[in-house]
């Protein structure tokens, strides 16, 4: 938990953290031993300050409590800006956090706190190979702390890790979203770490610092209890975060989750990079707007229906799995309609296995102009959108195109002709009548994302 101090001088150096004990002092540069950058920091978890920079007479502020790790955030009094030194995550920070998150399939301790993942960790050796299927995993997309509270006030640390092709300059930002009761906000942060990507491996990584979202919830909302209520904080969906604290101004308790369990698998635009907030996510959208608890494996560039999502579908009870698959297949130049028809059958065989009963929904991509009548793989036309490849002219290969992908799957479903197996077209979710909202050809836009959750609603619910 963040403890403040107040009348903080602003402390404008780079600090990044110190191993510290219960109850010791750092004074006139005498403490034990630990120097960072020039300063000398000795200090028990919780909150420490800097009342002078000079570090001849640089004290510390104590608190009796358990050794940790204490690091710099930063905070605004009503009066200055301060930097507040605050400590690793404390264990029962930690269990509610861990408790109360949805739509992971691992938590993982960090050096500040916790991290996460969509994908379980034994798939790691499965797609090691790929740096991408994993670093998208860590994306929050349609994740969420479920808490159950009475609190108007709550605030999230954290620290994200944005992505930037080849400057800093412009990275993006970090959005957290709260949904409680119709109420609904979104805070935005572009002071995180960011890897700058100059090439396919190895990104430079540039320090940033933690954020601080704070949430004021309205005091009378409609409610079943009017002292608890369920609250929902949507973590960023287009980046990494380590969730370092967690604070209200009342008890928090994990929340009960929906019933309606729904599973979620596609490519990047179910994981929906694209959309202002983690709210614009349109599996997250519709999960809100229909009260469902949703798992999201809207993983960018990474539904090949590999094995092991294949498993890890099958393994998370459902009400409602939805399959929309196609597009990386395609434009990924993946799979050739010699193994896509086989891998569909293996991918609902293995679902089928441990959920013989479950709603299956497979849905054919939206459109993509590029794509619709060229194999993949994709790359960016002179106007800077997506474009497909020349088809290679050799039959037996059989390439795969999106026009092939859609009867492709309407086939399997028809063939299968099992009950509560269905198929949507995607061109009834996105079709060229939408294409002005989908600049680069490829992702639709923030309010092309919307659009899709409005009429997935109505196909499924």
């Amino acid at each position: 938990m963040r403890r403040k101090v107040e009348g903080c001088l602003v402390a404008d150096f780079n600090l990044v953290h110190a191993r510290c004990t219960p109850g010791s002092n750092a004074q006139n540069g005498v403490s034990h031993g630990v120097i960072l950058d020039g300063i000398y920091l000795a200090a028990p978890t919780g909150v420490v300050c800097v009342p002078d920079l000079n570090l001849g007479a640089t004290r510390f502020s104590t608190c009796a409590r358990s050794a940790g790790t204490c690091f710099v955030a930063p905070h605004r009094t009503k009066t200055k800006r301060t930097r507040v030194y605050y400590c690793q995550m404390d264990a029962q920070t930690k269990a509610l956090i861990t408790a109360s998150i949805r739509g992971v399939a691992q938590v993982t301790e960090s050096s500040m706190g916790l991290t996460f993942s969509r994908l379980p960790a034994w798939t790691e050796l499965h797609h090691q190979h790929d740096a991408l299927t994993g670093k998208v995993a860590k994306q929050g997309s349609g994740v969420r702390l479920l808490l159950a509270t009475s609190a108007t006030q709550i605030s999230l640390i954290y620290r994200a890790t944005l992505d930037a092709p080849e400057s800093v300059d412009n990275p993006g930002a970090s959005t957290i979203s709260i949904s409680c009761e119709g109420f609904e906000e979104s805070i935005s942060h572009s002071n995180g770490d960011v890897r700058v990507w100059t090439g396919p491996d190895n990104p430079e990584l540039v320090r940033g610092e933690n954020s601080v979202a704070t949430f004021n919830l309205p005091e009378t909302l409609e409610a079943t209890s009017p002292d608890v209520r369920q609250v929902s904080i949507w973590l960023p969906h287009n980046c990494e975060v380590e969730l370092i604290g967690l604070e209200a101004n009342a008890p928090l308790e994990p929340g009960a989750p929906s019933k309606k369990r729904w599973l979620h698998y596609g490519s990047s635009i179910s994981h929906s990079m694209e959309a202002d907030n983690p709210l614009g996510v349109w599996p997250t959208r519709v999960a809100i707007d229909e009260g469902l608890d949703l798992y999201s494996l809207g993983l960018a560039g990474s539904c090949n229906l590999e094995h092991f999502a294949a498993r890890t579908i099958a393994a998370w009870p459902a009400g409602l799995i939805t399959l929309k698959l196609g597009i990386n297949v395609v434009n990924g130049a993946t799979m050739t309609e010699r193994t896509f028809i086989s891998a569909v059958h293996g991918l609902l065989d293995i679902i089928r296995e441990q959920q013989p009963e479950t709603r299956v929904v497979l849905i054919s991509p939206i459109y993509c102009e590029g794509h619709e009548t060229n194999p993949g793989p994709t790359s960016a036309a002179p106007d800077g959108k997506a474009t497909g490849s020349k088809p290679s002219g050799i039959d037996w290969v059989k390439e795969l195109t999106l026009v092939r992908a859609r009867e492709i799957l309407a086939d399997v479903v028809s063939r299968r002709a099992e009950a509560n197996l269905e198929y949507i077209d995607g061109l009834q979710l996105f079709s060229a009548a939408d294409s002005h909202l989908m600049p680069d050809g490829l992702h639709p836009n923030a309010e092309g994302y919307l659009l899709i959750a409005e009429r997935f609603k109505k196909l499924v619910f």
